[in-house]
């Protein structure tokens, strides 16, 4: 069990045959003394966050990233639900092209003046900048004994993954819960970017100020 600020949260580890290998899981729920499983009140609906690797935001607090902000607002939006679930996958860094190719566009960003998605497409084989993919994350699903049933509400600004749940038997709520972040001087190009460019939701606006 973990004691964060945003109260107490369960930790689980997997280990997946697939690409990305670990995944960590937080969990707010109550706790089957028996199985070690979670408890969710809810068998209807899941407030799910699939949160991939930040290690140059996450552990060391890089400006330009918004991904520490959006894990703290993930933790504390659960918490004010009062259950749900974040899956963290490491190994996706650099949106699953690794932590050498994230470091490479950062400094590109830096040194050429572009932004996020541009600096990735200079860098990215054949231009796909974003190889991510979330069979694991309906394995843990499927293990914590989460019914097909069960509509998803992911806790995101990407609608790009939605479609897996969908693929494996879930239904996902039409309105995404989002983790909307807002920017700074380090940050605005980065989420207008993704806004623009990557159809993550309400970013451009934000990232203009509108």
């Amino acid at each position: 069990m973990l004691q964060t600020e945003y109260g107490k949260f369960w930790q689980y580890n997997f280990a997946i045959d697939d690409s990305w290998e670990k995944y960590s899981v937080l969990v707010k729920a109550e706790l089957d003394l028996e199985t070690l499983c979670p408890v969710f009140r809810r068998d209807d609906r899941l407030v799910l966050r699939t949160d991939s690797g930040c290690e140059t935001g996450q552990v060391f607090g890089d400006l330009t990233c918004e991904c520490c902000g959006q894990l703290k607002l993930a933790m504390r939006t659960l918490a004010e639900i009062g259950e749900g679930m974040i899956i963290n996958i490491p190994r996706q860094d650099g949106r699953g092209m690794g932590l050498t190719f994230k470091l490479a566009t950062l400094w590109l960003q830096e040194t050429l003046n572009v932004h996020t998605v541009e600096s990735a497409s200079l860098l990215a084989p054949g231009g796909v900048i974003d190889v991510r993919t979330y069979s694991g994350v309906v394995c843990v699903l499927k293990f914590f004994g989460i019914p097909s049933t069960c509509t998803v509400n992911l806790a995101t600004n990407n609608p790009e993954k939605v479609g897996v749940f969908g693929e494996n038997g879930y239904t996902v709520a039409e309105d995404l819960v989002p983790i909307l972040i807002k920017p700074t001087e380090h940050t605005a190009a980065h989420l207008l970017a993704k806004g623009e460019f990557l159809n993550h939701h309400g970013l451009a606006k934000k990232a203009s100020g509108g």
